[in-house]
Protein backbone atom coordinates (compact mmCIF):
# COMPACT_ATOMS: atom_id res chain seq x y z
CA UNK A 1 0.00 0.00 0.00
CA UNK A 2 1.40 3.52 -0.55
CA UNK A 3 0.18 6.64 -0.52
CA UNK A 4 0.74 9.17 -3.75
CA UNK A 5 2.90 12.18 -3.27
CA UNK A 6 1.39 15.43 -2.56
CA UNK A 7 1.71 19.12 -3.41
CA UNK A 8 0.33 21.04 -0.09
CA UNK A 9 0.15 24.77 -0.87
CA UNK A 10 -1.58 27.50 0.71
CA UNK A 11 -4.08 30.19 -1.44
CA UNK A 12 -5.69 33.19 -0.32
CA UNK A 13 -5.02 32.44 3.15
CA UNK A 14 -6.56 28.53 2.54
CA UNK A 15 -4.53 25.21 2.63
CA UNK A 16 -4.64 22.94 -0.02
CA UNK A 17 -3.64 19.97 -1.42
CA UNK A 18 -2.90 18.11 -4.91
CA UNK A 19 -1.71 14.72 -5.80
CA UNK A 20 2.06 15.69 -7.80
CA UNK A 21 0.84 13.39 -10.88
CA UNK A 22 -1.55 16.36 -11.53
CA UNK A 23 1.14 18.12 -13.48
CA UNK A 24 2.53 17.07 -16.35
CA UNK A 25 6.49 15.52 -15.73
CA UNK A 26 5.28 14.72 -11.65
CA UNK A 27 3.71 11.11 -12.14
CA UNK A 28 6.31 9.05 -10.61
CA UNK A 29 7.62 8.25 -7.32
CA UNK A 30 11.15 9.06 -6.44
CA UNK A 31 12.38 5.42 -7.32
CA UNK A 32 11.07 6.11 -10.77
CA UNK A 33 7.71 3.89 -10.22
CA UNK A 34 5.06 5.30 -11.62
CA UNK A 35 2.37 6.54 -9.35
CA UNK A 36 -1.27 6.02 -9.67
CA UNK A 37 -4.07 7.92 -10.95
CA UNK A 38 -6.49 9.47 -9.02
CA UNK A 39 -9.20 11.89 -9.31
CA UNK A 40 -9.39 14.77 -7.34
CA UNK A 41 -11.91 16.01 -5.22
CA UNK A 42 -11.07 17.01 -2.26
CA UNK A 43 -14.24 18.57 0.03
CA UNK A 44 -16.58 18.91 -2.81
CA UNK A 45 -13.85 21.32 -4.43
CA UNK A 46 -12.82 19.52 -7.89
CA UNK A 47 -9.60 20.24 -9.67
CA UNK A 48 -9.18 20.82 -13.18
CA UNK A 49 -5.44 19.10 -13.38
CA UNK A 50 -5.56 20.57 -17.11
CA UNK A 51 -5.36 24.12 -15.93
CA UNK A 52 -2.24 23.42 -13.79
CA UNK A 53 1.04 23.16 -15.29
CA UNK A 54 4.65 23.60 -13.23
CA UNK A 55 6.67 26.84 -13.39
CA UNK A 56 10.28 25.97 -15.04
CA UNK A 57 11.90 27.57 -11.89
CA UNK A 58 13.92 25.02 -9.45
CA UNK A 59 10.68 25.04 -6.56
CA UNK A 60 7.42 23.90 -8.14
CA UNK A 61 4.95 27.07 -8.17
CA UNK A 62 1.30 27.01 -8.89
CA UNK A 63 0.56 29.01 -12.35
CA UNK A 64 -3.40 29.85 -12.66
CA UNK A 65 -4.55 29.83 -16.19
CA UNK A 66 -8.29 30.55 -15.72
CA UNK A 67 -10.66 32.44 -12.93
CA UNK A 68 -12.99 29.55 -12.66
CA UNK A 69 -9.79 27.74 -10.84
CA UNK A 70 -9.22 30.27 -8.82
CA UNK A 71 -12.84 29.68 -7.12
CA UNK A 72 -12.65 26.34 -7.27
CA UNK A 73 -9.79 26.68 -5.08
CA UNK A 74 -11.59 28.48 -2.41
CA UNK A 75 -10.71 32.04 -3.02
CA UNK A 76 -12.89 34.15 -0.56
CA UNK A 77 -12.12 37.50 -2.21
CA UNK A 78 -13.43 38.30 -5.72
CA UNK A 79 -11.80 41.93 -5.27
CA UNK A 80 -8.04 39.76 -4.95
CA UNK A 81 -8.04 38.52 -8.58
CA UNK A 82 -10.00 40.90 -10.39
CA UNK A 83 -8.49 42.39 -13.51
CA UNK A 84 -9.05 45.79 -15.78
CA UNK A 85 -7.79 43.99 -18.70
CA UNK A 86 -9.75 41.80 -21.01
CA UNK A 87 -6.87 40.02 -22.51
CA UNK A 88 -7.27 36.68 -21.82
CA UNK A 89 -2.77 36.48 -21.49
CA UNK A 90 -2.85 39.52 -19.66
CA UNK A 91 -5.63 38.40 -17.39
CA UNK A 92 -3.50 34.81 -16.61
CA UNK A 93 -0.30 36.91 -15.87
CA UNK A 94 -2.00 39.17 -13.35
CA UNK A 95 -4.19 36.11 -11.74
CA UNK A 96 -0.63 33.84 -11.58
CA UNK A 97 1.21 37.10 -9.86
CA UNK A 98 -1.63 37.58 -7.63
CA UNK A 99 -1.85 34.17 -6.29
CA UNK A 100 2.12 34.03 -5.60
CA UNK A 101 1.33 37.21 -3.29
CA UNK A 102 -0.26 34.41 -1.34
CA UNK A 103 1.44 31.41 -1.77
CA UNK A 104 3.91 29.54 0.20
CA UNK A 105 4.09 25.22 -1.13
CA UNK A 106 6.09 21.98 -0.31
CA UNK A 107 6.23 18.62 -1.89
CA UNK A 108 5.27 15.81 0.55
CA UNK A 109 6.26 12.09 0.08
CA UNK A 110 3.98 9.80 2.53
CA UNK A 111 6.49 7.00 1.92
CA UNK A 112 9.86 7.89 1.57
CA UNK A 113 12.33 7.57 4.43
CA UNK A 114 15.73 8.53 5.17
CA UNK A 115 17.80 6.08 6.79
CA UNK A 116 20.03 7.83 9.35
CA UNK A 117 22.81 4.97 10.21
CA UNK A 118 23.55 4.01 6.71
CA UNK A 119 23.63 7.87 5.19
CA UNK A 120 26.24 9.00 7.91
CA UNK A 121 28.76 5.77 7.19
CA UNK A 122 27.85 6.25 3.47
CA UNK A 123 29.19 9.90 2.84
CA UNK A 124 24.91 11.02 3.36
CA UNK A 125 24.78 9.16 -0.61
CA UNK A 126 20.73 8.85 -0.27
CA UNK A 127 20.28 12.69 1.15
CA UNK A 128 22.33 13.88 -1.44
CA UNK A 129 20.34 12.10 -4.20
CA UNK A 130 17.22 13.24 -2.91
CA UNK A 131 18.00 16.63 -2.83
CA UNK A 132 18.60 16.42 -6.46
CA UNK A 133 15.59 15.31 -7.12
CA UNK A 134 13.47 17.88 -5.00
CA UNK A 135 15.56 20.96 -6.18
CA UNK A 136 16.32 18.99 -9.86
CA UNK A 137 16.77 22.09 -11.88
CA UNK A 138 19.67 23.63 -9.54
CA UNK A 139 21.33 21.13 -7.75
CA UNK A 140 22.41 19.10 -10.60
CA UNK A 141 25.48 16.78 -9.16
CA UNK A 142 25.04 14.85 -6.07
CA UNK A 143 28.62 15.12 -5.66
CA UNK A 144 28.78 18.72 -5.15
CA UNK A 145 26.63 18.67 -2.30
CA UNK A 146 28.44 18.60 1.46
CA UNK A 147 26.07 17.38 4.30
CA UNK A 148 27.18 18.62 7.61
CA UNK A 149 25.36 17.45 10.79
CA UNK A 150 24.67 20.37 13.34
CA UNK A 151 24.86 20.81 16.78
CA UNK A 152 21.37 21.90 18.94
CA UNK A 153 17.96 19.84 19.45
CA UNK A 154 18.29 17.02 21.51
CA UNK A 155 15.40 14.97 19.82
CA UNK A 156 16.36 15.33 16.15
CA UNK A 157 19.22 15.24 13.93
CA UNK A 158 20.09 18.67 12.04
CA UNK A 159 21.67 18.82 8.66
CA UNK A 160 22.85 21.40 6.86
CA UNK A 161 22.67 20.56 3.02
CA UNK A 162 25.11 23.05 0.84
CA UNK A 163 25.34 22.76 -3.17
CA UNK A 164 28.19 24.04 -3.61
CA UNK A 165 28.18 26.18 -7.20
CA UNK A 166 25.85 28.35 -6.15
CA UNK A 167 26.53 27.97 -2.17
CA UNK A 168 22.70 27.51 -1.55
CA UNK A 169 22.17 26.45 1.61
CA UNK A 170 18.83 24.14 3.23
CA UNK A 171 18.49 22.08 6.30
CA UNK A 172 16.96 18.48 6.87
CA UNK A 173 15.52 17.52 10.06
CA UNK A 174 15.53 14.37 10.54
CA UNK A 175 12.69 12.96 13.35
CA UNK A 176 14.03 11.31 16.39
CA UNK A 177 12.71 8.19 16.90
CA UNK A 178 9.57 7.94 18.65
CA UNK A 179 8.88 11.44 18.61
CA UNK A 180 5.60 11.00 16.02
CA UNK A 181 4.04 9.03 19.67
CA UNK A 182 4.28 13.26 20.83
CA UNK A 183 4.39 15.62 18.05
CA UNK A 184 1.78 15.65 15.61
CA UNK A 185 3.93 16.04 12.03
CA UNK A 186 0.82 16.91 9.73
CA UNK A 187 0.44 20.17 12.33
CA UNK A 188 4.00 20.99 11.91
CA UNK A 189 4.06 21.07 8.57
CA UNK A 190 0.89 22.78 7.60
CA UNK A 191 1.64 24.95 10.43
CA UNK A 192 5.13 25.84 8.68
CA UNK A 193 3.36 26.24 5.19
CA UNK A 194 0.76 29.03 6.98
CA UNK A 195 4.03 31.21 8.57
CA UNK A 196 5.62 31.19 5.88
CA UNK A 197 2.74 32.09 3.61
CA UNK A 198 2.59 34.95 6.21
CA UNK A 199 6.46 36.04 6.51
CA UNK A 200 7.12 34.50 9.97
CA UNK A 201 9.16 30.89 9.21
CA UNK A 202 11.14 30.21 6.35
CA UNK A 203 10.42 28.43 3.40
CA UNK A 204 9.40 24.79 3.76
CA UNK A 205 10.31 23.07 0.62
CA UNK A 206 9.55 19.13 1.45
CA UNK A 207 8.51 16.65 3.57
CA UNK A 208 9.27 12.84 3.65
CA UNK A 209 8.53 10.23 6.41
CA UNK A 210 10.66 10.74 8.68
CA UNK A 211 11.68 14.16 7.74
CA UNK A 212 11.52 17.99 6.75
CA UNK A 213 13.45 19.88 4.14
CA UNK A 214 13.44 23.73 4.40
CA UNK A 215 14.87 27.24 4.43
CA UNK A 216 18.02 28.17 5.96
CA UNK A 217 17.77 31.92 8.12
CA UNK A 218 20.98 33.43 8.09
CA UNK A 219 21.99 34.61 11.52
CA UNK A 220 22.49 32.25 14.74
CA UNK A 221 20.47 31.50 17.66
CA UNK A 222 20.36 32.89 21.16
CA UNK A 223 22.16 31.53 24.16
CA UNK A 224 19.78 31.21 27.14
CA UNK A 225 21.76 34.20 29.24
CA UNK A 226 20.82 36.77 25.81
CA UNK A 227 17.20 36.20 26.53
CA UNK A 228 17.29 38.67 28.92
CA UNK A 229 19.62 41.41 27.06
CA UNK A 230 17.94 44.72 27.31
CA UNK A 231 18.15 45.22 23.69
CA UNK A 232 17.11 42.08 22.50
CA UNK A 233 14.12 40.49 24.89
CA UNK A 234 11.86 43.88 23.95
CA UNK A 235 12.21 42.46 20.33
CA UNK A 236 11.20 38.70 21.29
CA UNK A 237 8.10 39.83 22.95
CA UNK A 238 6.71 41.97 20.03
CA UNK A 239 7.21 39.38 17.76
CA UNK A 240 5.44 36.67 19.82
CA UNK A 241 2.50 39.25 19.97
CA UNK A 242 2.98 39.73 16.65
CA UNK A 243 2.44 35.70 15.97
CA UNK A 244 -0.43 35.46 18.21
CA UNK A 245 -2.20 38.23 16.69
CA UNK A 246 -1.53 37.02 13.28
CA UNK A 247 -2.01 33.31 12.91
CA UNK A 248 -4.85 32.55 12.43
CA UNK A 249 -6.05 29.26 14.36
CA UNK A 250 -8.33 28.10 11.40
CA UNK A 251 -6.30 27.77 8.91
CA UNK A 252 -3.99 25.79 10.58
CA UNK A 253 -6.55 23.19 11.65
CA UNK A 254 -7.90 23.41 8.51
CA UNK A 255 -5.26 22.63 6.36
CA UNK A 256 -4.69 19.79 8.81
CA UNK A 257 -7.93 18.12 8.66
CA UNK A 258 -7.10 18.30 4.44
CA UNK A 259 -3.68 16.60 4.46
CA UNK A 260 -5.33 13.86 7.05
CA UNK A 261 -8.09 13.48 5.05
CA UNK A 262 -5.82 13.26 1.93
CA UNK A 263 -4.19 10.58 3.16
CA UNK A 264 -6.81 8.77 4.46
CA UNK A 265 -8.55 8.92 1.20
CA UNK A 266 -5.56 7.80 -0.89
CA UNK A 267 -4.96 4.82 1.48
CA UNK A 268 -8.82 3.86 1.16
CA UNK A 269 -7.88 4.25 -2.98
CA UNK A 270 -5.09 1.63 -3.11
CA UNK A 271 -7.61 -1.54 -1.52
CA UNK A 272 -9.90 -2.63 -3.74
CA UNK A 273 -13.75 -2.37 -2.89
CA UNK A 274 -13.28 -4.15 1.08
CA UNK A 275 -16.28 -6.54 2.04
CA UNK A 276 -19.29 -4.88 3.94
CA UNK A 277 -17.67 -6.39 7.31
CA UNK A 278 -14.07 -5.25 6.66
CA UNK A 279 -15.97 -1.96 5.78
CA UNK A 280 -17.42 -1.67 9.42
CA UNK A 281 -13.80 -2.27 11.04
CA UNK A 282 -12.21 -0.03 8.68
CA UNK A 283 -14.33 2.44 9.50
CA UNK A 284 -14.43 1.54 13.52
CA UNK A 285 -10.44 1.87 13.03
CA UNK A 286 -10.76 4.93 11.39
CA UNK A 287 -12.90 6.87 14.15
CA UNK A 288 -10.23 5.26 17.03
CA UNK A 289 -7.25 6.99 15.09
CA UNK A 290 -9.33 10.18 14.49
CA UNK A 291 -10.37 10.53 18.40
CA UNK A 292 -6.25 10.29 18.90
CA UNK A 293 -6.01 13.96 16.97
CA UNK A 294 -4.82 16.68 19.10
CA UNK A 295 -6.75 20.18 18.69
CA UNK A 296 -4.88 21.90 21.64
CA UNK A 297 -2.34 21.73 24.53
CA UNK A 298 -4.87 20.68 27.04
CA UNK A 299 -5.70 17.45 24.90
CA UNK A 300 -2.27 17.20 24.56
CA UNK A 301 -1.50 16.93 27.64
CA UNK A 302 -4.12 14.16 28.42
CA UNK A 303 -2.38 12.44 25.81
CA UNK A 304 0.68 12.48 27.75
CA UNK A 305 -0.66 11.40 30.57
CA UNK A 306 -2.29 8.34 29.38
CA UNK A 307 1.29 7.01 27.74
CA UNK A 308 3.87 8.64 30.31
CA UNK A 309 5.90 5.78 31.62
CA UNK A 310 6.30 4.77 35.57
CA UNK A 311 9.23 5.67 36.49
CA UNK A 312 10.87 6.27 39.88
CA UNK A 313 11.52 10.33 39.35
CA UNK A 314 7.97 10.67 38.78
CA UNK A 315 6.42 8.74 41.53
CA UNK A 316 8.82 10.75 44.13
CA UNK A 317 7.89 13.73 42.48
CA UNK A 318 3.99 12.88 43.61
CA UNK A 319 4.84 11.46 46.64
CA UNK A 320 6.39 14.36 47.74
CA UNK A 321 3.96 16.76 46.90
CA UNK A 322 0.89 15.29 46.56
CA UNK A 323 -1.66 14.60 49.44
CA UNK A 324 -2.55 11.65 47.88
CA UNK A 325 -1.20 8.02 48.20
CA UNK A 326 0.77 7.30 45.55
CA UNK A 327 1.33 3.87 43.68
CA UNK A 328 2.85 2.38 40.75
CA UNK A 329 -0.55 1.44 40.36
CA UNK A 330 -2.62 4.90 40.34
CA UNK A 331 0.48 7.29 39.38
CA UNK A 332 -1.21 7.99 35.79
CA UNK A 333 -4.79 8.22 37.77
CA UNK A 334 -2.81 10.70 40.24
CA UNK A 335 -1.53 12.56 37.75
CA UNK A 336 -4.72 13.15 35.59
CA UNK A 337 -6.59 14.16 38.90
CA UNK A 338 -3.52 16.86 39.37
CA UNK A 339 -3.86 17.89 35.80
CA UNK A 340 -7.56 18.49 35.58
CA UNK A 341 -7.53 20.55 39.04
CA UNK A 342 -4.81 22.91 37.23
CA UNK A 343 -7.10 23.46 34.05
CA UNK A 344 -9.67 24.31 35.83
CA UNK A 345 -8.37 26.73 38.04
CA UNK A 346 -6.58 28.38 35.29
CA UNK A 347 -9.52 28.54 33.21
CA UNK A 348 -11.85 29.82 35.54
CA UNK A 349 -9.04 32.27 37.54
CA UNK A 350 -7.78 33.70 34.14
CA UNK A 351 -9.63 34.14 30.79
CA UNK A 352 -6.99 33.87 29.10
CA UNK A 353 -6.99 34.63 24.92
CA UNK A 354 -6.64 31.06 23.05
CA UNK A 355 -4.01 31.55 20.17
CA UNK A 356 -1.48 29.75 17.97
CA UNK A 357 1.48 29.20 19.91
CA UNK A 358 4.48 28.24 19.14
CA UNK A 359 4.97 26.39 22.98
CA UNK A 360 8.86 26.08 22.78
CA UNK A 361 10.41 29.18 22.70
CA UNK A 362 13.95 28.47 23.80
CA UNK A 363 16.74 30.61 23.38
CA UNK A 364 17.58 27.61 20.33
CA UNK A 365 14.20 28.56 18.46
CA UNK A 366 15.09 31.97 18.23
CA UNK A 367 17.36 33.91 15.28
CA UNK A 368 18.87 37.10 15.17
CA UNK A 369 20.64 37.93 11.52
CA UNK A 370 23.64 39.59 13.44
CA UNK A 371 25.13 40.88 16.19
CA UNK A 372 24.01 44.70 16.04
CA UNK A 373 21.26 43.72 17.59
CA UNK A 374 22.90 42.74 21.00
CA UNK A 375 25.46 46.39 20.90
CA UNK A 376 23.13 48.76 19.66
CA UNK A 377 20.49 50.13 22.12
CA UNK A 378 16.83 50.12 21.29
CA UNK A 379 15.20 53.42 22.33
CA UNK A 380 11.84 52.19 21.12
CA UNK A 381 9.73 49.76 19.17
CA UNK A 382 10.35 49.30 15.52
CA UNK A 383 7.63 48.69 13.06
CA UNK A 384 6.33 44.82 13.21
CA UNK A 385 6.97 44.38 9.59
CA UNK A 386 11.11 45.50 10.46
CA UNK A 387 11.61 43.22 13.94
CA UNK A 388 14.36 41.12 12.75
CA UNK A 389 13.76 38.23 15.30
CA UNK A 390 12.84 34.83 13.99
CA UNK A 391 11.22 32.01 15.03
CA UNK A 392 12.03 28.35 14.58
CA UNK A 393 10.67 24.71 15.04
CA UNK A 394 7.02 24.53 14.87
CA UNK A 395 6.96 20.42 16.09
CA UNK A 396 5.14 22.04 19.37
CA UNK A 397 3.02 24.65 17.70
CA UNK A 398 -0.77 23.94 19.18
CA UNK A 399 -3.96 26.26 20.12
CA UNK A 400 -2.97 27.74 23.40
CA UNK A 401 -3.68 30.12 26.03
CA UNK A 402 -1.75 33.42 25.20
CA UNK A 403 -0.03 33.26 28.78
CA UNK A 404 0.88 29.84 28.87
CA UNK A 405 3.22 30.43 25.55
CA UNK A 406 4.37 33.67 27.41
CA UNK A 407 5.15 31.65 31.01
CA UNK A 408 6.71 29.21 28.58
CA UNK A 409 8.83 31.37 27.13
CA UNK A 410 10.06 33.41 30.23
CA UNK A 411 10.48 30.25 32.52
CA UNK A 412 13.41 29.51 29.28
CA UNK A 413 15.67 32.31 31.01
CA UNK A 414 16.60 29.54 33.34
CA UNK A 415 18.12 28.12 30.92
CA UNK A 416 19.57 24.22 30.83
CA UNK A 417 20.84 24.12 34.14
CA UNK A 418 17.29 25.58 35.55
CA UNK A 419 18.72 28.22 37.72
CA UNK A 420 14.94 29.34 38.25
CA UNK A 421 16.55 32.92 39.73
CA UNK A 422 16.67 33.90 36.37
CA UNK A 423 13.29 33.80 35.29
CA UNK A 424 11.60 37.39 35.64
CA UNK A 425 9.28 37.80 38.91
CA UNK A 426 5.69 37.84 37.56
CA UNK A 427 5.06 41.19 39.80
CA UNK A 428 3.70 44.54 38.86
CA UNK A 429 6.53 45.90 40.56
CA UNK A 430 9.18 44.20 38.12
CA UNK A 431 10.38 46.86 35.65
CA UNK A 432 11.67 44.39 33.32
CA UNK A 433 8.64 42.22 32.95
CA UNK A 434 6.19 45.42 32.78
CA UNK A 435 8.63 46.51 29.96
CA UNK A 436 8.17 42.77 28.19
CA UNK A 437 4.53 43.10 28.63
CA UNK A 438 4.51 46.96 26.66
CA UNK A 439 6.89 45.44 23.90
CA UNK A 440 4.24 42.20 23.76
CA UNK A 441 1.43 44.75 22.99
CA UNK A 442 3.39 46.55 20.85
CA UNK A 443 2.68 49.53 22.29
CA UNK A 444 5.25 51.85 25.00
CA UNK A 445 2.65 53.48 25.96
CA UNK A 446 -0.19 51.22 26.69
CA UNK A 447 -1.98 51.89 30.35
CA UNK A 448 -1.05 50.60 33.53
CA UNK A 449 -4.28 49.10 33.82
CA UNK A 450 -3.37 46.83 30.65
CA UNK A 451 -0.28 45.82 31.38
CA UNK A 452 -0.92 45.06 35.62
CA UNK A 453 -4.23 42.97 33.75
CA UNK A 454 -1.20 40.55 31.61
CA UNK A 455 0.62 40.46 34.01
CA UNK A 456 -1.49 38.93 36.31
CA UNK A 457 -2.62 36.66 33.74
CA UNK A 458 0.73 35.15 32.97
CA UNK A 459 1.06 34.86 36.45
CA UNK A 460 -1.70 32.24 36.88
CA UNK A 461 0.43 30.30 33.78
CA UNK A 462 3.73 30.20 35.71
CA UNK A 463 3.65 26.99 37.19
CA UNK A 464 1.96 25.31 33.94
CA UNK A 465 5.44 25.05 31.34
CA UNK A 466 7.03 23.22 34.59
CA UNK A 467 3.78 20.55 34.55
CA UNK A 468 4.00 20.31 30.72
CA UNK A 469 7.98 19.83 30.15
CA UNK A 470 7.71 17.23 33.38
CA UNK A 471 5.43 15.03 31.64
CA UNK A 472 7.36 16.05 28.43
CA UNK A 473 10.48 14.19 29.90
CA UNK A 474 9.55 11.75 31.46
CA UNK A 475 8.03 10.22 28.45
CA UNK A 476 11.44 10.88 26.50
CA UNK A 477 13.02 9.18 29.08
CA UNK A 478 11.94 5.88 27.50
CA UNK A 479 12.10 6.80 23.89
CA UNK A 480 15.29 8.88 23.26
CA UNK A 481 18.85 7.40 22.55
CA UNK A 482 20.02 10.72 23.48
CA UNK A 483 22.59 10.77 26.36
CA UNK A 484 20.48 13.36 28.67
CA UNK A 485 19.19 12.09 31.84
CA UNK A 486 15.19 13.14 31.14
CA UNK A 487 14.41 11.23 33.73
CA UNK A 488 15.69 13.63 36.54
CA UNK A 489 15.41 16.70 33.90
CA UNK A 490 11.72 15.64 34.83
CA UNK A 491 11.27 15.91 38.54
CA UNK A 492 13.09 18.91 37.85
CA UNK A 493 10.52 20.50 36.08
CA UNK A 494 7.63 19.20 37.56
CA UNK A 495 8.84 21.09 40.97
CA UNK A 496 8.53 24.76 39.15
CA UNK A 497 5.19 23.30 39.07
CA UNK A 498 4.58 22.17 42.88
CA UNK A 499 5.91 25.63 44.31
CA UNK A 500 3.97 27.68 42.10
CA UNK A 501 1.18 25.74 43.30
CA UNK A 502 1.83 26.79 46.92
CA UNK A 503 2.80 30.14 45.96
CA UNK A 504 -0.41 30.66 44.27
CA UNK A 505 -2.83 28.78 46.86
CA UNK A 506 -1.42 31.04 49.51
CA UNK A 507 -1.79 34.57 47.20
Amino acid sequence: MSTPSVYCFVSAGSVHCIPVNAFNGFSKHLDGSPQPTIQIDHHNSVVNTKQLTPVEENDIHLKIKHKNLLYNLNNPSLSDIESDSNDTNDESEYISGVIDNYLAHALYFPDYSIELTDNISDNYAQIREFLCKIFSKTWVHSEKITVQRLTGGITNMLLQCTYTPNNEIVLMRAYGPGTNFIIDRHREFISQLVLHSIHLAPTVHARFKNGLIYGFLEGRSLEPSELKHENLYPLIAQQLGNWHSKVEISKVHQGVEKLREYTRSSKRRSFDQPRPKDLHLRKEKERRIKKRYISNVWELIEDWINIVPIIPPLIESFRENSSSEVTEDNLRETIMTEFKWLKSTLESRSNSPVVSAHCDLLSGNIIIPNEELISTPLTELPPLSENPIQFIDYEYMLPAPRAFDIANHLAEWQGFNCDRSAIPEPSRSNKTLVRWVKAYLNDDDASPELVQGLIDEIYCYYGFPGFYWGIWAAIQSELSNIDFSYADYSKLRLQEYWDWKQSFLVN
